[in-house]
């Protein structure tokens, strides 16, 4: 039996990764981040993950425009891009379309002053990385084949046939879904900042306010004969001296310890 505990959209918040640490121990085989990190807590984030016993396997998002696509997080840290893990009997490969390539970069430098062809040569850069993740697929069993991405992937039965499960993010809420004979699974999100305030409380002013980080995550369990199994896990925190606010957020809230 192999066990994979995955996470995304941490967003640079350092104490849900520690939420997390706490919450889970160490009979993990893998641990895997769908993306947005955050480009600013990223070396914090890591140092957590790493107390974990297992590799650490991620892809970039959004949140991780600034990080560099080599950059070194230090051991047991693997970036999936396009680079498969052994996990068990499974690979764990990703694609990452944020953070900073030096191919792309490269390209993007020569074109700058014609943002026409800039756009072309991105979908065109894009194409060559699809087929280069379709390549290192079909080198690999894709039926013993997990793929992340932070974004969901389409068209999957074209130039990834075969791979049982894909693991995304970016959209914050649970989703296990299966098109024809593919199983697509958003690993939620990490920080998910609920907004409170006192109970009874019958006005609230801006100091007033709260957070309670009401996070997800899922733990994957795999078996060679009944395949996979994807439990929803939640932070749950306890509500019951606490007003849910909806519709508002003020950055300055602190959150509820």
């Amino acid at each position: 039996m192999t066990r994979i505990l995955a996470c995304s959209d941490i967003h640079s918040n350092v104490n849900a990764v520690r939420q997390l640490r706490a919450r889970e121990g160490n009979d993990y085989d893998a641990l895997i981040v769908a993306g947005d990190v955050g480009s600013d807590a990223a070396d914090k984030i890591f140092d957590i993950l790493r107390t974990f016993d297992c590799p650490v396997l991620y892809v970039f998002g959004n949140w991780d425009s600034r990080l560099k696509h080599d950059r070194d997080f230090g051991d047991r840290c693997h970036h999936l891009h396009l680079s498969p893990y052994p996990v068990g009997d499974l690979a764990i490969v990703g694609e990452t379309i944020d953070g900073i390539d030096r191919e792309w970069e490269a390209v993007i430098k020569a074109m700058r002053a014609d943002p026409a062809r800039v756009a072309i040569a991105r979908q065109e850069y894009m194409d060559r990385q699809r087929a280069k993740l379709s390549e290192i697929v079909a080198a690999q069993s894709p039926v013993r084949t997990v793929v992340v991405s932070h974004y969901r992937l389409t068209k999957t039965q074209t130039f990834l046939p075969g791979v049982p499960l894909f693991l995304f993010g970016h959209i914050h809420g649970f989703e296990d879904k299966n098109h024809r004979g593919q199983r697509f699974v958003n690993v939620i999100a990490l920080d998910k900042k609920v907004m409170v305030t006192r109970k009874g409380l019958r006005r609230a002013a801006p100091g007033d306010f709260r957070f309670l980080n009401d996070g997800s995550y899922v733990v994957i369990s795999h078996d060679a004969s009944a395949g996979f199994a994807i439990e929803p896990r939640r932070f749950d925190p306890d509500f019951s001296d606490w007003e849910r606010v909806k519709g508002i957020f003020h950055s300055s809230a602190t959150e509820v310890k």
